[in-house]
């Protein structure tokens, strides 16, 4: 199927359009590779050949082998140079168009090396002041409001990963952050649903094409991991310094430690600079649930049920989210590549939890238990390393806090 993107001027896949090459003339990109190493003579060469054939008042139709990829970056360098358009614009023209927003990213640098001048090309004399959060959700959100309080002189901006079109491709991605100059990405694009195995694919991809347009930028890549690689541990009281090797039981957990293997791979193969921080649970705006339905059966002399594994009761590091903004910020203060792990360093059971909001809402709730008939971790995070290297350390009480929770809850239910 051919996709025209003006009258005269479309890409199809090689098969579809050779049969009806009486109509338009083809141009052959096959021989270009859909990746790094074309030089800028072979593009240049493509691109004006299209630009003869539409000159002559031919129609040209752009073909590589499944009209994708290299047929739609060679379409966006053609489309800029015809209407005077900036490349960004017309890559956005080409996906709008087609529909296709697989182009890979070295193809479009490529191209736009052609197009462009040689001071836009390198994104090493950018000043790093823009960071781009990726993603939305309650932490990104408040990324968004508090960040700029670490951060001064700094520009925030954020993009949902749908907007992005980031689980198709790359495109707009690229786009948005050569138009931003952006020297950060905080990447926090995930599935919606993290507890299945449909969300490891999804997870892998969002992050892998977020990597892709990092590498070929030169940004440096934040990515927000979870104490929950440690979840396949079966321990009375685990303290986890970065050192202790990951074994994940949970599906959220292996897809962390999956994605921060593939950004292993990618620091070592594509020279990917990254700031791994390793978050314990962060509370915090009706987050967990837990200690919200907890709260809530507190307010209404309802008994508390909490669980009983075979190694004792649940531990939980809870990490309040402002502390949890923070140490990002810090990191991007300090701007030293690694894996940090980001914790209060306290562990408390569940049941000690529900204790403290009894005590502190006065109610007359009971606590019980159900016995679970498997292993927890009980992980509590050691932040010494980041203390050192980031002079990070979490600030915010957890008795502190709980209180006012537990007084905003009552004052919302009054």
């Amino acid at each position: 199927m051919i996709r025209w993107i003006t009258d005269s001027l479309g890409t199809a896949a090689y098969n579809d359009a050779v049969h009806d090459e009486k109509t338009f003339q083809i141009v052959d990109v096959r021989d270009l590779v859909d990746k790094q190493g074309n030089s800028t003579d072979a593009i240049r060469k493509k691109i004006d050949e299209t630009l003869d054939i539409l000159k002559q008042g031919k129609k040209a139709v752009i073909c590589c082998d499944y009209g994708i990829s290299r047929s739609n970056a060679i379409a966006a360098g053609v489309l800029s140079q015809l209407e005077g358009i900036p490349f960004s614009d017309a890559v956005q023209r080409i996906i709008s168009t087609t529909g296709e927003k697989k182009i890979k990213v070295q193809m479009l640098s490529a191209v736009r090396k052609v197009i462009e001048t040689e001071d836009i090309l390198h994104p090493t004399n950018r000043s790093q002041d823009t960071i781009m959060i990726v993603g939305n959700g309650i932490f990104g959100n408040f990324l968004k409001k508090l960040l700029p309080r670490h951060l001064k002189d700094t520009s925030i901006i954020s993009r949902s990963e749908n907007k992005m079109g980031l689980l198709q491709g790359t495109g707009t991605l690229d786009t948005q952050v050569k138009e931003n100059d952006v020297g950060y990405i905080i990447h926090l694009a995930e599935p919606k649903m993290s507890s299945d195995n449909e969300a490891i694919g999804t997870s892998i991809t969002l992050l892998k094409n977020c990597i892709d347009v990092c590498c070929d930028n030169e940004i440096t890549l934040i990515y927000p991991s979870s104490s929950e690689i440690y979840s396949g541990y079966q321990s009375a009281n685990l303290r986890a310094s970065e050192c202790l090797q990951p074994n994940p039981k949970s599906i959220y957990g292996q897809t962390k430690h999956l994605c921060e293997n593939l950004i292993a791979y990618s620091e070592r193969t594509d020279r990917l600079r990254s700031i791994i921080l390793r978050y314990s649970t962060i509370y915090g705006n009706r987050r967990p649930q837990f200690l919200y339905n907890f709260i809530d059966l507190a307010n209404k002399d309802k008994d508390i049920t909490t669980h009983m594994y075979r190694n004792g009761l649940p531990i939980v590091d809870l990490l309040h989210i402002n502390d949890a903004v923070f140490a990002c910020a810090a990191a991007l203060k300090a701007n030293r590549t690694g894996i940090f792990n980001i914790g209060s360093g306290i562990g408390l059971t569940t049941f000690e939890i529900a204790q403290k909001i009894i005590e502190r809402s006065g109610s007359n709730s009971k606590i019980g238990h159900i016995d679970i008939d498997e292993y927890v971790s009980n992980v509590v995070l050691d932040s010494s390393y980041a203390k050192k290297i980031l002079h990070w350390v979490p600030t915010v009480d957890f008795d502190d806090e709980l209180k006012l929770i537990i007084t905003r809850s009552i004052e919302e239910n009054s």
